[in-house]
Protein backbone atom coordinates (compact mmCIF):
# COMPACT_ATOMS: atom_id res chain seq x y z
CA UNK A 1 0.00 0.00 0.00
CA UNK A 2 1.37 3.26 -1.11
CA UNK A 3 0.94 5.88 1.85
CA UNK A 4 2.31 8.83 -0.06
CA UNK A 5 0.85 11.83 -0.05
CA UNK A 6 0.11 12.87 -3.27
CA UNK A 7 1.23 16.22 -4.44
CA UNK A 8 -0.97 18.70 -5.26
CA UNK A 9 1.20 22.04 -5.83
CA UNK A 10 1.03 25.80 -7.29
CA UNK A 11 2.79 28.70 -7.71
CA UNK A 12 1.74 31.94 -9.51
CA UNK A 13 4.26 34.51 -10.74
CA UNK A 14 3.93 38.23 -12.81
CA UNK A 15 6.38 40.64 -13.59
CA UNK A 16 6.35 44.63 -13.84
CA UNK A 17 7.84 47.38 -15.43
CA UNK A 18 10.08 49.75 -13.16
CA UNK A 19 12.23 52.04 -15.47
CA UNK A 20 14.99 50.13 -16.73
CA UNK A 21 14.25 46.74 -14.95
CA UNK A 22 11.30 44.51 -14.20
CA UNK A 23 10.47 43.34 -10.36
CA UNK A 24 7.92 41.45 -9.16
CA UNK A 25 4.18 42.21 -9.56
CA UNK A 26 2.33 39.45 -7.90
CA UNK A 27 3.41 35.75 -5.97
CA UNK A 28 1.85 33.25 -5.00
CA UNK A 29 2.66 30.09 -3.79
CA UNK A 30 0.81 26.77 -2.09
CA UNK A 31 2.11 23.03 -1.29
CA UNK A 32 5.74 22.01 -2.76
CA UNK A 33 5.79 24.56 -5.58
CA UNK A 34 7.86 27.77 -4.75
CA UNK A 35 9.82 30.46 -6.76
CA UNK A 36 13.50 32.25 -5.70
CA UNK A 37 14.97 35.41 -6.82
CA UNK A 38 18.60 34.89 -7.51
CA UNK A 39 20.62 37.90 -7.41
CA UNK A 40 22.10 38.67 -11.37
CA UNK A 41 25.00 41.17 -12.35
CA UNK A 42 23.88 44.74 -13.19
CA UNK A 43 23.43 44.68 -17.29
CA UNK A 44 23.54 47.55 -19.62
CA UNK A 45 20.71 45.91 -21.02
CA UNK A 46 16.71 46.24 -19.42
CA UNK A 47 17.39 43.81 -16.53
CA UNK A 48 14.68 40.63 -16.67
CA UNK A 49 13.20 39.69 -13.52
CA UNK A 50 14.60 36.22 -13.18
CA UNK A 51 12.36 33.52 -11.32
CA UNK A 52 13.66 30.06 -10.26
CA UNK A 53 10.92 26.89 -9.73
CA UNK A 54 11.73 24.74 -7.31
CA UNK A 55 9.55 21.62 -6.71
CA UNK A 56 10.59 20.80 -2.47
CA UNK A 57 9.22 17.57 -3.23
CA UNK A 58 12.33 16.61 -5.01
CA UNK A 59 9.89 15.29 -7.97
CA UNK A 60 6.65 13.86 -8.81
CA UNK A 61 5.70 10.25 -9.04
CA UNK A 62 1.89 8.96 -10.01
CA UNK A 63 -1.18 11.47 -9.28
CA UNK A 64 1.18 14.59 -8.09
CA UNK A 65 -0.18 17.55 -9.62
CA UNK A 66 1.96 21.08 -10.16
CA UNK A 67 1.15 23.85 -11.68
CA UNK A 68 3.07 26.77 -12.80
CA UNK A 69 1.72 29.90 -13.84
CA UNK A 70 4.32 33.32 -15.32
CA UNK A 71 2.50 36.44 -16.66
CA UNK A 72 4.56 39.06 -18.44
CA UNK A 73 2.87 42.56 -17.79
CA UNK A 74 3.04 45.10 -20.80
CA UNK A 75 6.90 46.25 -21.16
CA UNK A 76 8.17 43.88 -18.76
CA UNK A 77 10.72 40.77 -19.21
CA UNK A 78 10.23 37.47 -17.20
CA UNK A 79 12.93 35.19 -17.41
CA UNK A 80 11.40 31.55 -15.84
CA UNK A 81 14.04 28.72 -15.23
CA UNK A 82 14.32 25.47 -12.35
CA UNK A 83 16.65 25.09 -9.73
CA UNK A 84 17.44 21.45 -10.87
CA UNK A 85 16.40 18.68 -13.34
CA UNK A 86 13.12 17.32 -12.43
CA UNK A 87 12.69 14.21 -11.80
CA UNK A 88 9.94 12.28 -12.75
CA UNK A 89 9.93 8.69 -10.64
CA UNK A 90 8.42 5.23 -11.08
CA UNK A 91 4.27 5.64 -10.93
CA UNK A 92 1.98 3.19 -9.65
CA UNK A 93 -0.20 3.55 -12.40
CA UNK A 94 -1.46 7.00 -12.92
CA UNK A 95 0.08 9.81 -14.20
CA UNK A 96 2.45 12.66 -12.95
CA UNK A 97 0.59 15.86 -13.86
CA UNK A 98 2.57 19.30 -14.56
CA UNK A 99 0.48 22.14 -16.12
CA UNK A 100 2.47 25.34 -17.35
CA UNK A 101 -0.02 28.74 -17.90
CA UNK A 102 2.30 31.45 -19.27
CA UNK A 103 0.55 35.09 -20.64
CA UNK A 104 2.55 37.73 -22.43
CA UNK A 105 0.98 41.27 -22.57
CA UNK A 106 2.16 43.62 -25.53
CA UNK A 107 5.88 44.79 -25.43
CA UNK A 108 6.83 42.44 -23.05
CA UNK A 109 8.76 38.93 -23.00
CA UNK A 110 8.68 36.05 -21.61
CA UNK A 111 11.22 33.17 -21.41
CA UNK A 112 10.16 29.82 -20.09
CA UNK A 113 13.97 27.98 -19.63
CA UNK A 114 13.50 25.04 -17.29
CA UNK A 115 16.27 22.75 -16.91
CA UNK A 116 15.08 18.81 -18.64
CA UNK A 117 12.96 16.68 -16.80
CA UNK A 118 14.73 13.33 -16.13
CA UNK A 119 12.14 10.25 -16.62
CA UNK A 120 12.95 7.14 -14.30
CA UNK A 121 11.90 3.84 -15.77
CA UNK A 122 7.67 3.24 -15.17
CA UNK A 123 7.49 6.56 -14.62
CA UNK A 124 4.01 8.25 -16.39
CA UNK A 125 4.10 11.78 -17.27
CA UNK A 126 1.41 14.19 -18.78
CA UNK A 127 2.53 17.58 -18.93
CA UNK A 128 0.73 20.80 -20.77
CA UNK A 129 2.00 23.97 -22.09
CA UNK A 130 -0.25 26.66 -23.05
CA UNK A 131 0.85 30.07 -23.54
CA UNK A 132 -1.07 33.18 -24.69
CA UNK A 133 0.62 36.05 -26.41
CA UNK A 134 -0.52 39.80 -27.16
CA UNK A 135 0.10 41.50 -30.74
CA UNK A 136 3.22 42.76 -29.99
CA UNK A 137 4.55 39.80 -27.15
CA UNK A 138 7.93 37.58 -27.39
CA UNK A 139 8.40 34.34 -25.85
CA UNK A 140 11.14 31.96 -25.89
CA UNK A 141 9.99 28.27 -24.68
CA UNK A 142 12.02 25.15 -23.79
CA UNK A 143 10.90 21.62 -22.90
CA UNK A 144 13.61 19.07 -22.33
CA UNK A 145 13.30 15.30 -21.71
CA UNK A 146 16.12 12.77 -20.52
CA UNK A 147 15.11 8.98 -20.23
CA UNK A 148 16.71 7.53 -17.71
CA UNK A 149 20.90 8.77 -15.83
CA UNK A 150 23.26 7.26 -18.45
CA UNK A 151 25.82 7.55 -16.06
CA UNK A 152 24.29 5.46 -13.51
CA UNK A 153 23.56 2.44 -16.33
CA UNK A 154 19.77 3.16 -15.72
CA UNK A 155 17.68 1.51 -18.31
CA UNK A 156 14.46 2.19 -19.52
CA UNK A 157 11.78 -0.46 -20.30
CA UNK A 158 8.33 1.14 -19.41
CA UNK A 159 7.27 4.57 -19.89
CA UNK A 160 4.59 7.12 -20.77
CA UNK A 161 4.64 10.36 -21.87
CA UNK A 162 2.29 13.46 -22.96
CA UNK A 163 3.49 16.71 -23.71
CA UNK A 164 0.61 18.88 -24.84
CA UNK A 165 1.69 22.90 -26.50
CA UNK A 166 -0.83 25.51 -27.16
CA UNK A 167 0.07 28.86 -28.16
CA UNK A 168 -2.36 31.49 -28.75
CA UNK A 169 -1.70 35.15 -30.34
CA UNK A 170 -4.95 37.41 -30.16
CA UNK A 171 -6.78 34.68 -28.78
CA UNK A 172 -6.19 32.54 -31.93
CA UNK A 173 -4.08 29.80 -32.07
CA UNK A 174 -0.66 29.67 -33.13
CA UNK A 175 0.87 26.32 -32.70
CA UNK A 176 -0.24 23.16 -31.52
CA UNK A 177 1.07 19.90 -30.83
CA UNK A 178 1.24 16.83 -28.95
CA UNK A 179 3.83 14.74 -28.93
CA UNK A 180 3.41 10.87 -27.35
CA UNK A 181 6.15 8.24 -26.59
CA UNK A 182 4.49 4.62 -25.11
CA UNK A 183 7.66 2.80 -24.31
CA UNK A 184 6.65 -0.93 -23.17
CA UNK A 185 10.15 -2.56 -23.62
CA UNK A 186 14.21 -1.29 -24.11
CA UNK A 187 14.42 -2.37 -27.44
CA UNK A 188 11.45 0.49 -28.57
CA UNK A 189 13.75 2.94 -27.32
CA UNK A 190 16.47 1.99 -29.39
CA UNK A 191 14.49 1.46 -32.57
CA UNK A 192 14.95 3.94 -35.51
CA UNK A 193 11.05 4.62 -35.59
CA UNK A 194 11.26 5.38 -32.14
CA UNK A 195 14.20 7.13 -30.43
CA UNK A 196 17.41 4.91 -32.45
CA UNK A 197 19.09 5.09 -29.73
CA UNK A 198 19.33 8.88 -28.53
CA UNK A 199 18.74 9.39 -24.64
CA UNK A 200 17.51 13.31 -24.58
CA UNK A 201 15.34 15.38 -27.03
CA UNK A 202 14.26 18.99 -26.60
CA UNK A 203 11.86 21.31 -28.61
CA UNK A 204 12.80 24.99 -28.57
CA UNK A 205 10.01 27.37 -29.81
CA UNK A 206 10.76 31.32 -30.64
CA UNK A 207 7.53 33.41 -30.91
CA UNK A 208 7.79 36.88 -32.03
CA UNK A 209 6.58 39.62 -34.82
CA UNK A 210 9.90 40.20 -35.98
CA UNK A 211 10.40 39.66 -40.45
CA UNK A 212 10.32 36.51 -42.60
CA UNK A 213 14.13 37.57 -43.05
CA UNK A 214 15.02 37.87 -39.62
CA UNK A 215 13.25 33.87 -38.94
CA UNK A 216 15.03 32.32 -41.31
CA UNK A 217 18.36 34.61 -40.63
CA UNK A 218 18.54 32.78 -37.27
CA UNK A 219 17.42 29.04 -38.74
CA UNK A 220 21.02 29.62 -40.76
CA UNK A 221 22.34 30.09 -37.49
CA UNK A 222 20.98 27.18 -35.47
CA UNK A 223 21.86 24.70 -38.68
CA UNK A 224 25.45 26.33 -38.43
CA UNK A 225 25.85 25.55 -34.85
CA UNK A 226 24.11 21.97 -35.63
CA UNK A 227 26.74 21.11 -37.75
CA UNK A 228 29.75 21.61 -34.83
CA UNK A 229 27.55 18.62 -32.79
CA UNK A 230 26.09 16.59 -35.73
CA UNK A 231 27.82 13.93 -34.15
CA UNK A 232 25.74 13.40 -30.97
CA UNK A 233 22.95 15.72 -31.93
CA UNK A 234 20.64 15.39 -34.86
CA UNK A 235 18.55 18.87 -34.63
CA UNK A 236 15.75 20.33 -37.24
CA UNK A 237 15.18 23.99 -37.15
CA UNK A 238 12.20 25.70 -39.25
CA UNK A 239 10.68 29.38 -39.71
CA UNK A 240 7.11 29.14 -39.67
CA UNK A 241 4.67 32.33 -39.50
CA UNK A 242 5.95 34.38 -36.27
CA UNK A 243 7.47 31.57 -35.11
CA UNK A 244 10.97 29.41 -34.91
CA UNK A 245 11.10 25.72 -34.35
CA UNK A 246 13.99 23.62 -33.15
CA UNK A 247 13.81 19.78 -32.12
CA UNK A 248 16.75 18.03 -30.75
CA UNK A 249 17.30 14.90 -30.16
CA UNK A 250 21.06 14.17 -28.59
CA UNK A 251 22.46 10.81 -27.88
CA UNK A 252 22.55 11.64 -23.90
CA UNK A 253 21.79 14.86 -21.45
CA UNK A 254 25.56 16.09 -21.74
CA UNK A 255 25.69 16.49 -25.90
CA UNK A 256 21.79 17.77 -25.30
CA UNK A 257 23.16 20.82 -23.29
CA UNK A 258 26.04 21.63 -24.91
CA UNK A 259 23.87 21.85 -27.35
CA UNK A 260 21.26 23.62 -26.07
CA UNK A 261 23.13 26.46 -24.48
CA UNK A 262 24.87 28.08 -27.54
CA UNK A 263 21.32 27.78 -29.28
CA UNK A 264 18.90 29.29 -26.67
CA UNK A 265 21.82 31.99 -26.72
CA UNK A 266 20.71 32.42 -30.28
CA UNK A 267 17.32 32.70 -29.72
CA UNK A 268 17.55 34.82 -26.64
CA UNK A 269 19.39 37.85 -27.95
CA UNK A 270 22.17 36.96 -26.94
CA UNK A 271 21.72 36.45 -23.37
CA UNK A 272 23.17 33.18 -21.63
CA UNK A 273 21.50 30.57 -20.27
CA UNK A 274 19.80 31.37 -16.13
CA UNK A 275 23.07 30.93 -14.10
CA UNK A 276 21.07 27.96 -12.02
CA UNK A 277 21.73 26.09 -15.57
CA UNK A 278 25.37 25.97 -14.70
CA UNK A 279 25.32 24.99 -10.87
Amino acid sequence: MNSRQRIDARAHISSKNVGTTSSIDTLYQQGSARIRFPSVAPSAQPSALQAVLINTAGGLTGDDRIHWQGTACANSHLSISTAACEKIYRSHGPDARQQTTLQVDNNARLEWLPQEAILFDGSRLSRTLNVELETSAEALLVESLVFGRQAMQEGIDNIAIHDRWRIYRNDRLLHAEDFRLNIQDQRHIQSPCVMHHHRAISTLILVNDKSSEWLDNTVQQIRQLAKLHHQCVQVGASALPHRLVVRVLATDSYHLRNFLLPCVAVLNDGRPVPTVWNV
